[in-house]
């Protein structure tokens, strides 16, 4: 990593804690009032997706989402998930997925999935859904064919990280 991009990070690092403080200092998640409020956004969530998504942009590798993809945060028991919309089309989507506790930087999460090529750590959670009473995270690839070949997964946070519960895997037909 050449100077002018260790400079870089280390702004977006700063700018990822500055943001961090900002949700400790608002007393972490808590129910919005005004315009956002419709919404459901949370004090802080706008900060958090800055930081975050300044990461990911660092990083690269993330297609522009359209106007329909959202970004958000999700509050958790003693943290926070923040899910950076990457890509979506008409029947698929994928995010980026930040753990924030504290006033640390948000963290790239990465979750473990499954080709015919064999197992992988992938940075992109495709149709991820996280239920924030469960903090479980259920994803959902679907990698071509008419037969919903793919890979379907559930994992639960266990307060640093997701840890796979289940996985299932199903190879394309490709006679299909």
């Amino acid at each position: 990593m050449d100077g002018g991009t260790r400079m870089q990070l280390a702004r977006m690092i700063a700018l990822a804690a500055a943001a961090s403080a900002l949700l400790v200092a608002c007393g972490g998640p808590e129910a919005a009032t005004g315009p956002n409020a419709a919404t459901g956004a949370l004090k802080g969530d706008d900060a958090l997706i800055t930081a975050a998504q300044k990461i990911s942009d660092a990083m690269g590798g993330c297609a522009a989402a359209d106007a329909t993809a959202e970004s958000k945060v999700v509050g958790l028991e003693n943290s926070a998930i923040v899910m950076i919309a990457c890509s979506q089309g008409n029947a698929f989507s994928s995010h980026r997925i930040f753990a924030a506790q504290g006033s640390a930087a948000p963290k790239l999460l990465s979750l473990p999935d499954y080709t015919a090529s064999g197992w992988y750590a992938s940075d992109l959670a495709p149709m991820a859904e996280l239920d924030a009473g469960t903090g479980v995270l259920t994803t959902l690839r679907k990698t071509g064919g008419k037969d919903g070949c793919g890979s379907e997964g559930r994992y639960q946070w266990d307060g640093a990280q997701f840890v796979v519960q289940e996985l299932r895997w199903q190879a394309c037909d490709d006679s299909n």
